[in-house]
């Protein structure tokens, strides 16, 4: 990490780097500063991580020293805090009774430019932050207490999961610019860190066919579907099915637009928007939106109406909740669509890891199928807004398409029977999730052909 420089409105800089993604590295003004101990170096990531959160001296001593006695423990935290200030300045520190942090103003750490740059989301914000990831964690300090340990997995797993996201989100957003070989080194980039994130694989493929290498997209997809069989017994999610079906119709990759704001729903006539995008293929009869039945077993033409609920902006919570309550409220998410998709007799098909995929129209057909999924969108919402607490806000967002479908058995998944629709509905719904504004449903035209009389439908506006 290079040495702070000062900021453009003249503050003065923080007076030491602290570089923690990768090798533990601290820089001041002369250059490199050496710590006497791995601990002292452990004491000040884990306040760097922490920043600018202060954190308990009982935390603390049990972290870095919990094998000893409770009075040697706090007397080594003592003396580690003593080192610290005498090394770096007596302003390093931040203390106030029992509890400690570190000051930001001196020591400028990459960790918390990192996840700002994740949550700003922005091209450039996320080009930084892929930068400055360079590696695990502090790979090359050890501790060896149990309670640092247990933290310093946790933290490189939290730390990592962000890393990968912003790398995928970077490449969406090189796409979306027409910067296809960048979103390659992108994509490529996340599944050498883990080449089990399907988003990342998704990505790779559809840079290689925005840069016109079909084949080598295809050949990419049939390497994944051998190596999430031979890794974990399981086939491509719908998604990824999805994007493949249409490369194999022959149709050219199609960018996804914004929308901006919807109008508000009456009290008798629920509303949800319709996007007039010429460039989301949106025809139930077009050619390729049902892909060969040779890609299920037992397949069968037929028409859904299929749903995609995700929680907007997943990412930025995860960085403000500790992986157990983030755990915790997808779970209750997930518990949440069920129990409202099971009123509507929508069928599950896939959890995602922050949202849900479901059919409407299986395994039984009615005529009021495409009805039922768009009360059932609406009704996941307002369940959303009942369930978001203000410790814990947060919101989700529906997109809906209606279209034909091969749905079947997945050949190549494990032994579970799962039941899968190929086609462009799914994924057309995927899109119009993606670009729903949160707290709202998106319905495709085909859609609002069938159910659109029932609700308070306006065309969704194109963001520019």
């Amino acid at each position: 990490m290079q040495n702070p420089r000062a900021p453009m409105d003249g503050a003065p800089s923080p007076r030491f780097g602290l570089s923690l993604l990768g090798s533990f590295e601290l820089t001041g003004p002369d250059g490199i500063v050496d710590l006497p101990s791995k601990k002292l170096a452990g004491l000040l990531a884990y306040l760097g991580c922490a920043a600018p959160r202060p954190q308990s001296r009982e935390k603390l001593s049990t972290l870095l020293w919990g094998s000893r006695f409770d009075a040697r423990a706090k007397q080594n935290l003592r003396q580690a805090l003593f080192r610290l200030r005498k090394v770096l300045g007596a302003h390093v520190l931040e203390s106030d009774g029992e509890v400690v942090s570190l000051n930001a103003a001196v020591v400028l750490c990459d960790v918390g430019r990192f996840e700002a740059m994740v949550r700003e989301g922005s091209r450039d914000a996320l080009s930084a932050a892929v930068d400055l990831y360079r590696g695990p964690l502090i790979d090359n300090v050890a501790v060896g207490e149990e309670g640092w340990n247990e933290w310093l997995t946790g933290e490189r797993e939290r730390l990592l999961e962000l890393a990968l996201g912003a790398m995928v989100g970077l490449g969406d957003r090189e796409l979306a610019v027409g910067r296809a070989e960048h979103a390659l080194k992108a994509g490529r980039r996340a599944i050498a860190l883990n080449n089990m994130r399907e988003d990342a694989h998704r990505l790779i493929v559809r840079a290689l066919a925005a840069t016109g290498r079909q084949a080598e997209a295809l050949k990419h997809y049939q390497d994944l579907v051998a190596l999430l069989k031979r890794e974990l017994n399981t086939g491509p999610d719908a998604a990824t099915r999805s994007l493949v079906a249409e490369l194999h119709s022959a149709q050219p990759p199609s960018g996804s637009p914004a929308v901006k704001e919807i109008a508000l729903a009456q009290p008798e006539r629920p509303s949800v928007a319709t996007p007039p995008f010429a460039n989301l293929r949106d025809d139930p009869e077009a050619p390729g939106d049902a892909a060969s039945s040779a890609a299920v077993a037992g397949s069968e033409r037929r028409q859904l109406t299929i749903m995609a609920c995700n929680i907007v902006d997943s990412m930025a919570l995860s960085i403000r909740l500790d992986p157990e309550h983030m755990r915790d409220l997808i779970i209750s998410f997930h518990k949440m669509i069920e129990d409202v998709v099971s009123r509507f007799d929508g069928f599950i098909a896939q959890y995602l890891s922050d949202g849900v995929l479901v059919y409407f129209g299986y395994p039984a057909a009615d005529e009021h199928d495409t009805e039922q999924a768009v009360r059932a969108g609406l009704a996941i919402l307002d369940a959303v807004r009942t369930k978001a607490s203000s410790s814990t806000p947060f919101q989700a967002s529906v997109g809906i398409a209606t279209g034909l479908v091969v749905v079947g058995e997945q050949l190549g998944a494990s032994d579970t029977g799962q039941r899968v629709a190929i086609g462009g509905t799914p994924n057309l719904a995927a899109r119009l999730q993606a670009v729903a504004p949160p707290g709202e449903v998106i319905i495709a035209t085909s859609t609002h052909r069938l159910a659109g009389r029932m609700f308070d439908c306006r065309a969704s506006v194109p963001s520019r």
